[in-house]
């Protein structure tokens, strides 16, 4: 049985979080409830919780103070939130789960499941990863430095720069490393399309999204294809042929 910490300033808002928990989450127990970062920090020091339900804003400050003062960070954190779309992006960047207020049951349940189904694989130390969102949330409207990849057993900590290109394994992605290192992920390639756009990514084929800054040759063809510089060779879509050679006159 899991232990959570509910953080929330809002009375209704915390009874019924925990009656949602308590109701429809199998393996987890609402150990404590907090109402702002002093009571946050007390009840993790108190309770010691595998994971943290955890609002934004609080009256004495707000969420992500909480974890930069929590010297045991070995809990995972499903934020709960109806905050903008910048502290969204570094959620997902940093393989945060975040839930929109009013809370979805199904959104709940998947997300909680997420946790126990890692936390069952033996991984509790979320330094990195949350090292790696406070520092996206502090760079919330740049380029965000550090993407977190949730693989079978943990997560790896990378700049987006450093990624090749990404080959889509059905509900999995493989992201190929400058290092020659093969990540398998367990995320779909379409997300990876949304979040590393910005970052000179082109979707090259329905199985392939490429960091064009690793671009070496085009050959054309029905679709072509594309040689990079570590020597992958990856076939262009018929279909996606014609914006792929716009976006390379627009960047030329």
């Amino acid at each position: 049985m899991l232990k959570a910490v509910i953080v929330e300033d809002e009375k209704n808002s915390q009874e019924l979080l925990k009656e949602l928990v308590e109701e429809y989450c199998d393996g987890i127990m609402v150990a404590g409830i907090a109402g702002g970062v002093a009571e946050a920090l007390e009840a993790i020091a108190t309770h010691s919780p595998d994971l943290l339900f955890l609002d934004i804003e609080l009256p004495d400050g707000d969420g992500f103070q909480v974890l930069e003062k929590s010297p045991d960070k070995r809990f995972d954190v499903i934020f709960t939130t109806a905050y903008d779309q910048y502290a969204m992006r570094a959620f997902k960047f940093s393989a945060t789960d975040y839930l929109l207020k009013p809370v979805d049951i199904d959104e709940l349940q998947a997300a909680t499941t997420r946790v126990r189904e890692k936390r069952e694989a033996g991984g509790t130390d979320n330094t990195d990863q949350l090292q790696a969102l406070i520092q996206n949330l502090r760079h919330m409207n740049q380029p965000l430095k550090r993407i977190v990849l949730p693989t079978t057993n943990g997560f790896t900590v990378v700049n987006p720069e450093d990624i090749i290109r990404c080959e889509s394994d059905r509900n999995y992605t493989f992201i190929f490393l400058n290092d020659k290192r093969r990540i398998l992920v367990s995320r779909t390639i379409k997300e990876y399309d949304e979040m590393l756009s910005e970052y000179n990514f082109f979707r090259i084929h329905q199985s392939h999204l490429i960091n064009l800054n690793y671009l070496k040759n085009y050959t054309r063809g029905r679709g072509g294809y594309v040689e990079l510089t570590d020597g992958s060779v990856i076939d262009v879509s018929a279909r996606r042929k014609s914006e792929f050679l716009k976006r390379m006159a627009a960047d030329s």
